[in-house]
């Protein structure tokens, strides 16, 4: 099974799950103030794939000769300045914990609220329902790119509740106060810290003015690694919301259009599952092929940042390549290396600004160039191999 197969099923899996109801299971409960909360497969299904992962991460590190990452968690600044919420270092390193406007440049009227590790790996915020238990929908960034070793975990606390504790099967707890977040109209109560992965959390709890709140408890020895690993720099979501996931499923059409006679298009999808790519070819006659590609959370970027979004049909794969521009560009170039260059116009959703190219096959992305509203080329990225029609070369 391929990761893009992999990512299928789990998807698949969190949304066909989701309907079921089981009483207290062996992997996952939770506790609460006198009385058991019934969990849903759907969540499940998702704190299976966390904890798997980090259950499969914890023990690597313990048979190896590694020593784990030493993290330590700041006391928290109840403003909140700059939307940080947690912060701290992994072996000397700082990292914070913080939410941002993933919806478009700063100053515009979009607004996308999403928690970011370190300014990227971002992880949308949805607003929680009132059945929620006080713990929230917990999220799990099993792997942080740049960080070996440590993991870390966020999720909105109902009001009232002034603490998240993380606990690890070996009694080492951390505790982590809540702080209220204002972004995008709405105020989030967040709490989050770091973590060893060699020392992942077996239970979090939340603690407020009258003592324990809700406590979720994971056995960890009893789950299996079905559902596979967290793709880098993707948070694991435990968030069983059917309107939240439903809007995480959501394709939106970015590009369309014809290769030697094969008509492929590419949509979006933004939320629980990380940014998705979704391709799909027809060949007339002869069926059609499609493919998913989920990658980390990103805020628009200041030039292009996009993904290998391969494409393929019955009879053929084609290059692809879907992503984010800057929210500035109103049209780009793209020179492909067999010596072709293409108009492309961004589609905007929600805000960001999102392109997709598809060449024959055989051939590369070689290089895009940006332009503003006026006409102005503002950034090349990549090796300018082409001219562009009626422009020279290189335009200040």
């Amino acid at each position: 099974m391929n990761p893009t197969d992999d990512q299928h099923l789990r998807q698949r899996l969190h949304e066909d799950l989701g309907a079921l109801e089981i009483s207290p299971a062996p992997v996952l409960r939770v506790t609460g103030r006198g009385q058991g909360i019934r969990v849903r497969r759907r969540a499940l299904a998702a704190g299976t794939a966390i904890l798997a992962t980090l259950a499969v991460v914890a023990a690597a590190q313990f048979n190896g000769p590694a020593a784990a990452p030493s993290v330590t968690l700041n006391q928290p600044n109840p403003a909140a300045p700059g939307g940080v919420f947690a912060s701290g270092t992994a072996d000397g390193k700082r990292w914070t914990l913080a939410v941002r406007n993933i919806a478009a440049a700063p100053g515009t009227h979009r607004c996308l609220p999403a928690v970011m590790f370190n300014g990227h790996n971002g992880d949308g915020l949805f607003k929680v329902i009132r059945r929620t238990p006080t713990f929230g929908n917990p999220a799990f960034l099993a792997h942080v790119p740049g960080f070996p070793g440590v993991g870390a975990v966020f999720t909105q606390v109902a009001p009232g509740e002034t603490r998240l504790v993380g606990t690890s099967p070996d009694g080492r707890s951390i505790s982590a106060r809540a702080v209220q977040v204002r972004a995008c109209g709405t105020t989030f109560n967040l709490a989050g810290f770091a973590f060893a992965q060699r020392h992942p959390p077996a239970e979090i709890a939340t603690y407020g003015r009258f003592g324990l709140g809700d406590g979720l408890v994971v056995n960890i020895g009893t789950i299996t690694s079905l559902f596979g690993p967290t793709a880098p720099g993707i948070w694991a979501n435990l968030d069983k919301s059917r309107s939240d996931i439903a809007a995480s499923q959501a394709r939106h059409p970015i590009g369309t259009g014809t290769v030697s006679g094969q008509i492929w298009h590419i949509w979006a999808s933004l939320g629980l599952y990380g940014q998705c790519y979704h391709a799909a070819m027809r060949t007339p006659g002869h069926g059609r092929g499609q493919l998913t590609e989920c990658v980390p959370v990103a805020a628009p970027p200041r030039t292009a940042e996009l993904t290998v979004v391969p494409v393929s049909s019955a009879q053929a794969q084609l290059p692809g390549y879907a992503g984010l521009v800057s929210p500035r560009t109103a049209y780009a170039y793209a020179s492909l290396s067999d010596g072709t260059t293409h108009r492309v116009v961004p589609v905007r959703v929600a805000g960001r600004a999102y392109i997709a190219i598809v060449g024959p096959a055989g051939c590369q992305l070689t290089s895009l160039s940006l332009f503003d509203a006026s006409g102005h080329l503002f950034a090349n990225v990549g090796k300018f191999t082409q001219p562009i029609p009626g422009l020279p070369q290189r335009h200040g």
